[in-house]
């Protein structure tokens, strides 16, 4: 009995030495299809690749841009993931499956909310996302991956700007809100133009001011106390003359 369990145990150990060593189908894929790209001269993404090796799945397409445009971005290491994943797309797909598709065909990539278009110009001409494709079938021999050589990289796609909606949505209520303006007749009258109805209406006021006094000084002398006065002082004149 304890022989029979020491056997089994070393069987055991013996299959799991041989798995640890031996590398998964994936790895083994992955391993064949950069040495392809190294082959090809792209080196630039085969080092790319070799940062996040671990984390690229199975059934992949890549899509790279050569080294001299990968020269002219910069790609955080933090973000080399997510550069791949736009460069990626999830099925092993020939430069044959991609002709096959019609134009205006979108296919998902690794990364969610990027998406890739397809136009088909014929002749063995392929545009994903106005990127022409130059350099077919450069990964065949392995089965999960395949790769394909661009001329552009694809770029991340910008947020959209919502400043134009904001304020046209915001122009009804802030018109709604805004306070009444003055009445007209709270603000002091223009001057008046001297049109012949008005020459007409205002004439007079001056005529009414200038015969104030006369007015005034003729009722003055018609009063009866002031009249007397008057009196007494001619006939007090008149005695007082010589004869």
């Amino acid at each position: 009995m304890t022989t029979q369990l020491t056997s089994n145990l070393l069987m055991v150990l013996i299959i799991l030495a041989s798995a640890l060593d031996e590398p998964s189908q994936k790895n083994k894929d992955i391993i064949v299809a950069v040495q392809e790209m190294q082959r090809a001269d792209y080196f630039t993404f085969v080092m790319l690749i070799n940062m996040v090796k671990d984390e690229i799945p199975s059934n992949t397409t890549f899509l790279m841009p050569s080294d001299r445009m990968l020269s002219k971005a910069s790609i955080p290491e933090n973000k080399v993931m997510q550069f791949l994943s736009r460069h990626s797309m999830p099925s092993p797909l020939l430069f044959e499956d991609l002709k096959h598709l019609p134009s205006g065909t979108i296919i998902p990539t690794y990364q969610q909310d990027y998406k890739i278009r397809i136009y088909n110009k014929g002749r063995k001409r392929l545009y994903l996302n106005n990127i022409e494709l130059v350099s077919p079938n450069i990964c065949t021999a392995g089965t999960s991956f395949r790769c394909h050589g661009i001329n552009g990289i694809m770029k991340a796609a910008m947020p959209r700007r919502a400043t134009p909606a904001t304020c046209s949505n915001a122009t009804t209520p802030t018109a709604a809100t805004e306070p009444p303006l003055a009445p007209p007749h709270a603000q002091p009258p223009p001057p008046l133009v001297g049109t012949p109805s008005t020459n007409l209406t205002i004439s007079p006021a001056p005529v009414q001011f200038d015969d104030g006094p006369r007015k005034s000084g003729s009722s003055k002398l018609h009063s009866p106390g002031l009249f007397t006065t008057t009196v007494s002082c001619m006939i007090f004149s008149v005695m007082k003359l010589p004869i």
